[in-house]
Formats: structure tokens, sequence, C-alpha cells
């Protein structure tokens, strides 16, 4: 038995410092990028993602993620898709792992915490993944496989729903027999009113975020329509492009959509110069939300029907600041297409229950296992409490670097030099004067960083 706790305080550290090691790294990336030094940012977050330049491969999932947008936004469209390629390669990896390897990961993890697991992706890391993708071959002119992209996002989109249901009802079969007898109690634990009033204390209710239908990230079916509506071969894509409009349209009330739609809907009808000398405005803004661990005594049933409180770890969200209300571009106002932090907060609220529930039951299983050895050994028993306290962390891993909206707009170009207004930032924009269309992608990260300009002339 000795040699089993053993094992398990070695264990049980390592997963301790995981979490540590994250966190660090985590601040020294934020350094760099909330100051625009996309050049340090993309370069550490490659070096933490295990670039391979050989075979083209990451080993860290999460970092790949992280690297693949920042390069995306220093304009190294190239380098970019490849890193989130190789992301796309492990998220595929992590979807096709075996019941019994995810079952040992899961059972290795109630000896320390979440955070020691592999990171699994959210539903947004993916679809936003395309989604970078698509507009990284959008600002070379690569158009058709922008499509390609686009189309993948869509697809990940339709499959969110049914994947909810899955990943629940899997992580709850995956827990062996005593550990579900833990879960017993942890279930009960968690639907106390104690628990759910300590938790609203702490800023989780698991209502305050209500996802948009289906799931659906606006940003990446609006940006599905604009690609049809600009690049579309038939009328079958400008319908398609219409029907996305009219799903964002009923999802964020925009005028800009609204206009979107009729612009969409004059194509199918073979108006074809409808478009002509059109700017589109794509407006990435401030810091999406993020993970931060807090630390609650939370009611545990403990194999019998006494109440003790026990300290434990939780993730919650932690919002970030827009860096500005809107801008405005030739003489116009961008507005909200979609909110990031109601997406990442949806999905974070859905999948929370299981969360707690596996806290919970690890925490039993911590405590019950330090109960049996202060019995027969105190010396040991000391050490496994010590070790309770140190490895109780939360999972607070998340794609950090997305925006915290995308807003949009759109106007008839008078010349071919415009105006970004962003707060105090201020700059000019010249267009081809002899393409007929224009996309200009904005970027601020905060309002004190200068925000990024990108054009697509179409």
């Amino acid at each position: 038995m000795i040699r089993a706790l053993s094992a398990a305080i070695t264990v049980a550290m390592l997963s301790g410092c995981a979490g540590i090691v994250h966190n660090q790294s985590m601040e020294q990336f934020n350094t760099s990028f909330n100051s625009g030094d996309l050049v340090a940012a993309s370069q550490f977050s490659m070096k933490e993602a295990g670039y391979n330049p050989e075979n083209k491969s990451v080993d860290n999932l999460l970092w790949g993620l992280e690297a693949g947008a920042v390069l995306s936004y220093a304009g190294e469209y190239e380098q970019s898709t490849i890193l989130l390629d190789a992301s796309e390669k492990m998220m595929k990896s992590e979807d096709q792992e075996g019941v019994v390897n995810e079952t040992a990961e899961l059972g290795l993890s109630m000896l320390g915490n979440d955070a020691m697991m592999a990171y699994e992706q959210t539903q947004y890391d993916g679809v936003m993944a395309n989604t970078i993708k698509a507009w990284n071959f959008m600002f070379k002119s690569d158009f058709n496989d922008a499509r390609v992209e686009w189309n993948r996002a869509e697809e990940r989109q339709r499959r969110a729903v049914e994947y909810f249901a899955k990943q629940i009802k899997e992580q709850k079969e995956q827990l062996d027999e005593k550990e579900q007898e833990a879960a017993e109690y942890a279930d009960k634990s968690a639907q106390s009113d104690e628990t759910k009033q300590l938790l609203a204390k702490n800023g989780v209710t698991l209502d305050k975020w209500q996802p948009y239908d289906g799931f659906v990230n606006p940003y990446t079916t609006y940006s599905y329509g604009l690609n049809l509506l600009l690049n579309g071969k038939s009328v079958s894509d400008f319908q398609k492009a219409s029907d996305a409009f009219k799903r964002v349209y009923g999802m964020t009330n925009s005028k800009w959509v609204q206009n979107d739609i009729e612009l969409a809907l004059a194509k199918s009808k073979g108006n074809s110069d409808s478009l002509d000398d059109m700017v589109w405005v794509i407006f990435e803004n401030g810091q999406s939300a993020v993970k931060e661990e807090f630390r609650v005594d939370l009611p545990v049933f403990l194999l019998s029907d006494d109440v003790s409180y026990v300290g434990m770890a939780l993730p919650r969200l932690k919002e970030r600041q827009m860096a500005h209300e809107y801008i405005e571009v030739g003489g116009v106002k961008t507005q909200v297409i979609a909110d990031i932090d109601k997406v990442i907060g949806a999905e974070f609220e859905k999948l929370y229950p299981m969360i707690l529930t596996r806290e919970i039951s690890r925490t039993v299983l911590k405590t019950v296992v330090q109960k049996q050895a202060m019995d027969s050994n105190q010396i040991l028993g000391n050490l496994l409490a010590v070790t309770q306290v140190a490895t109780t962390n939360a999972d607070t891993r998340s794609f950090t670097s997305l925006p915290k909206q995308f807003q949009t707009a759109h106007f008839k170009k008078k010349d071919s030099t415009i105006k970004v207004k962003a707060g105090n930032h201020q700059l000019d924009v010249v267009l081809d004067p002899n393409a007929k269309q224009h996309i200009v992608h904005v970027k601020a990260i905060s309002s004190g960083v200068a925000p990024i300009v990108r054009v697509i002339n179409i």
C-alpha cells in the first residue's frame, strides 16, 4: 500500500507542476502579445508548441493554436496555416483516441487535477482554427482554398450540439467502479444549495451565457457568407450567402448584415454590378474571456450523510476589455456581429457541471485515501495531506489570443484612400484602384496599441 501511495504522490506532484509551468509560460506570452510585439509572441508560442519544421508538427495543441493565430495577425499567413494544420491533426488524434486511453488518462488525473490531462480542444477552438486558416487564404487571394476552410468550419458548427451530449455521456462512463461511487457523492454535493450559493458568490452561475442558436459562432457564418457573396460562381452560391447572412441577422439584428442579405439577393437575381466599389470592414476587437482559478470550500458528502467542507480549486471565466466600442472606416461605424465571450461562455457553462463533479469526485477520493493512510501510517497520511493541498489546482488552459468581439460595416468607396479611426489612432489606408471590391480587416488588441490593418482587394 505504501509503495502505491508513494507512486500516487509522485504523479500528483507532477500534475501540480504542469499547471504552474503553463501559467508561467502564458504570463510571458501575454507580456509580448498585449504590448503588440507579435514577433516575440509568435516565436515564443512556436517554441512552446514544440514546432518541428522538418515534419511540420507540434506536440502541444493549445500552443499550436496560439502560434497559428498570432502568426496570422503578424501577416505570416503560410506559417500560420502550417501551425494550424498541425494543431488540427492533433485535434483529430484526440477525437480518435481510444476509450481505454481516455479512461486511463482520466483515472490518472483523479490523483492530481484536470491540468494533467492532455488539452482537449473546445468546439470553438476547432471552428476558429478553420476560420483563421480561411482568412489566411483570403489574405493571399486564394479564394478556392478559403472556401474549403469555410466549409470545414461550418461543418464543425453543425456537429456542435451532438458533441456536447456525447462528451458528457462518455466522461461519466469512463469512471471506474470506485470512482463511480465517489461520483455519486459528488453529484449530491454539486446539486446542493450550499454549493450553488458558493459558486454564485464566486461568479459562477451557469446561466449567464446563453449560446447562439445551435452553438454557432456568427463570425464564422458571416465570413462564410461574405466569401460566397464576393467570390461565388453561381446563383446557388449567392443564395447560400443570403442564407448565411439571414442566420447571422437572426442572432444580431445588425443593419449591416441586413444590407448584406439584400446584396446577396441582388446578386442571385443577376445584378452583376451591385457590389462595385464596395468596401467591407471586419474589426477584431479586444481580447476574449479567459479562465482563472478560484478556491472555495464546498460541501462534500464523504461516504456518509455527514457533510465536510473541503477546499478545492475550480475555473471561472474572467472577461477582458474591448479595445474600442467601435471603429470608424470611410465615415461609417462598425457594429457587433459576434460576441466571442458569449461563444466561449456558453460552451464553458455547458461542460461546467462535469468539471465540477469531476473535481468533487477527485476531492472525495483524495480525502478517503488520506484518511486510510493516516489510520495506518501518520507520516504518510500527513504527506498525502500536503500533496492534496499542493495538487489542488484548476485547469485554466484556454485559447487566449482570440478577440472579444467581431464587428462589421460596409460602404461605397469614393476614392482609393480611406481613413481608419480607432480611438486615438488614425490611419490612412490605400485601396487598389483597379479592384472592384475590398475588405479592410482591422485588429485592435487594446486601446493603447495601434491597430493592425490588412486589405484584401478583389
